[in-house]
């Protein structure tokens, strides 16, 4: 009765070193030492690594730009769409009467 269960491994590795992928399957492995993956690369990988960053920060800052720009053209579109509803309001006469055509 006083047996404590062991967690199942697959392929030798404990599930505390596996990571999810967002599928939810975990089929990603974890290193077990970041060193170790770091260990194998050349100054040459370190800035091929670093360029590939930098383009992406790069593309990334332009993404954030452009979605602030067509915020900002949405809320200007939005703001405008209300005043002319409003003016419409207003010259619409509220008693229902018909309009002439």
């Amino acid at each position: 009765m006083g047996e404590q269960s062991i967690p199942p491994q697959e392929n030798g590795i404990p599930e505390k070193q596996k990571a999810s992928n967002p599928n939810g399957d975990n089929s990603m492995e974890i290193p077990s030492s970041e060193d170790d993956e770091f260990e194998d690369m050349t100054p040459e990988d370190f800035e091929k690594l670093d360029s590939q960053l930098d383009a992406l920060n790069s593309a990334l800052d332009d993404m954030e730009q452009q979605n602030d720009n067509i915020h900002a053209k949405l809320v200007q579109l939005l703001n405008e769409n209300r005043e002319v509803r409003q003016q419409l309001q207003v010259l619409e006469p509220k008693s229902g009467s018909s309009k002439e055509s």
